[in-house]
């Protein structure tokens, strides 16, 4: 008799989780809406649409914000998400330097800092990491009780249902996931994504590839990563690795990689292939400014000085970016052949070069693709900058948290 009785208060409950779940997605990604258009979104009556809506504002999640025009009669009250009521931390991790940004659930940076903490395949990297940012939250006073979750996007093969990077193994001990390493510190629930993919995610929700469904992203960083949208679903593959365009071999004879195979994408089109090209250009003699920009000391020479170099008409840095660019185009037009997309979004740090990096990937693309892929083509420089990385980790983050927190 029971188990008769609590069968459809269950289903009941769990319907209306996951429309309290949908709905604060709706309000995360959309922005203020109606109750009115809350019903009609998710087919529900405006009495259980009111019901949810008054339950979730004594819960603290959302509040009213105002009134939105109307067609006739008493314009519509709307209703938005309540972005005190959770903070988030964001790490921002990669070979350069880490990045740690406290944001609120409208997506506003309350604090950031950048520490000189570069990615390392040891334990030692860790230890500086949950040191700075102890530090971190105790100098802008956030307790770990203000904090919903933690998102960490860094470089790497990750697996995010195993909570892993394979690319950086021994930041842990043995055995031990890195989603269950950082849990175990901060005591808060954690999300890692790969960082090309956190870009994609962010490019997807609030740039160039909102409501497009089939987007290739390619993120130049100190790496060649793609991200790969299909269906309007990110792509992440049997493991989660989809998208390390920049180890597909372009030369055989050509340099040895970082991940130990020879003549990688990301041997020629990197960041780090750029400098090292600037620096064999400067010391075989070649006229640039660049030796001016770092005072001739070559061990400072970085992308900020090549492009700086560019917009200041330097023929040589300008050459080497058409190199990088044209390089990159061809690796991409096979990516364009396998998955046909209607937009290609490019970011990381070279994109800052803007048309010195986007026109040669472009004509490169233009040579060696079928005609009839670029018909519907086109080619975007981020609008969002390195934001992209940043709204897609807080986006994942939130995506996950919100439903697990009406999972039950």
């Amino acid at each position: 008799m029971n188990s008769a009785v609590e069968e459809p208060n269950s289903v009941i409950d769990i319907r209306k989780n996951r429309l309290r779940s949908n709905l604060l997605l709706e309000l995360y990604q959309s922005g203020d809406t109606s109750i009115n258009k809350m019903a009609r979104l998710f087919h529900a009556s405006i009495p259980s649409a009111t019901g949810i809506v008054n339950e979730l504002m004594r819960e603290g999640w959302i509040n009213e914000t105002g009134t939105g025009p109307a067609r006739a009669g008493r314009p519509p009250v709307l209703y938005g998400l309540n972005s005190k009521k959770y903070l988030t931390l964001i790490m921002d991790i990669n070979r350069h330097d880490t990045q740690l940004v406290i944001f609120d659930l409208h997506n506003q940076i309350i604090v950031k800092r950048k520490v000189d903490i570069r990615l390392d395949d040891s334990s030692t990297f860790l230890e500086e990491l949950f040191k700075e940012t102890d530090n971190f939250l105790k100098f802008h006073d956030i307790p770990h009780s203000k904090l919903w979750g933690i998102g960490v996007s860094m470089p790497g093969l990750i697996n995010a249902t195993q909570g892993v990077n394979l690319t950086y193994l021994n930041l842990t001990p043995p055995g031990v996931p890195l989603v269950s390493y950082l849990k175990k510190h901060f005591q808060l629930p954690v999300c890692l994504c790969n960082d090309t993919k956190a870009t994609t995610i962010g490019e997807h929700r609030f740039g160039y590839a909102v409501n497009k469904s089939q987007v290739l992203t390619i993120n130049i960083d100190w790496g060649v990563g793609l991200g790969i949208l299909l269906n309007g679903e990110v792509f992440n593959g049997a493991s989660g690795f989809a998208g390390e365009l920049g180890h597909i071999q372009v030369k055989p004879d050509g340099l040895l990689c970082h991940c130990g195979k020879i003549g990688c994408l990301d041997t020629t089109t990197s960041a780090m292939a750029l400098i090292r090209r600037a620096k064999e250009g400067i010391n075989s003699g070649q006229a640039t400014i660049l030796s001016q920009l770092v005072n001739h000391d070559l061990d400072l020479l970085d992308t900020s000085h090549i492009i700086e170099a560019v917009h200041a008409g330097d023929e040589f840095s300008i050459d080497l970016l058409s190199t990088v660019g044209t390089e990159l185009g061809k690796g991409l037009a096979t990516a364009v052949h396998l998955f046909n997309p209607e937009v290609i979004i490019v970011g990381g740090l070279l994109a800052e070069a803007g048309p010195f990096i986007s026109n040669p990937i472009e004509q490169a693309i233009n040579k060696y693709c079928l005609s009839d892929f670029k018909n519907t083509l086109s080619l975007h420089i981020s609008k969002l900058g390195p934001k992209a990385r940043l709204l897609g980790t807080q986006a994942h983050l939130f995506e996950h948290l919100i439903v697990k927190e009406f999972s039950n």
